[in-house]
């Protein structure tokens, strides 16, 4: 599945979304008001109502759909085991050892890139001199009018 790319912007309201979500999933009061300042969340308070309101609005005005490119994102495209970018076996985050093991194959190919295109190409130069070599001595040797005799070249 693709789904678009979230921008610096998505994943800052993302953080965001985090934070206040731990602030309240652990009771306190997620903003600073100064020395009035609350330390806890208090549900049936409207200021606090709509303080959360408001906060949620604004990070939904900054970045429009961050949650479907943040959340959905890592839900049906990173941790969907049909994509397999993630270990199946692991319970932490790590790659699928196929991505893992694709990742060591290229890196063997890059190293070997050039030395490879060197040995191609000396194979190849050394095949094109010996082919005129042999090309240019039966010219010579047309040139003389009797063919090669034992021992001389061939």
């Amino acid at each position: 599945m693709k789904m678009a790319k979230p921008s610096e912007r998505d994943i800052d309201a993302g953080s965001a979304l985090l934070s206040l979500r731990n602030d309240l999933s652990s009771g306190y009061y997620p903003w600073n008001d100064g020395e009035h300042r609350p330390t806890y969340f208090d549900p049936d308070d409207r200021q606090h109502l709509r303080r959360l309101y408001d906060a949620l609005d604004a990070l939904l005005e900054r970045a429009p759909g961050f949650a479907g490119r943040v959340i959905g994102g890592m839900c049906y495209v990173i941790c969907w085991d049909r994509n397999q970018i993630l270990d199946p076996a692991d319970d932490c985050l790590a790659l699928h050892p196929d991505l893992v093991r694709g990742r060591q194959l290229l890196a063997l190919a890059r190293a070997d890139l050039l030395p490879r295109l060197e040995r191609e190409a000396r194979a190849t130069l050394a095949s094109h001199i010996d082919r005129s070599a042999a090309a240019h001595l039966a010219a010579m040797r047309a040139s003389w009018g009797r063919p090669a005799s034992p021992g001389e070249f061939s």
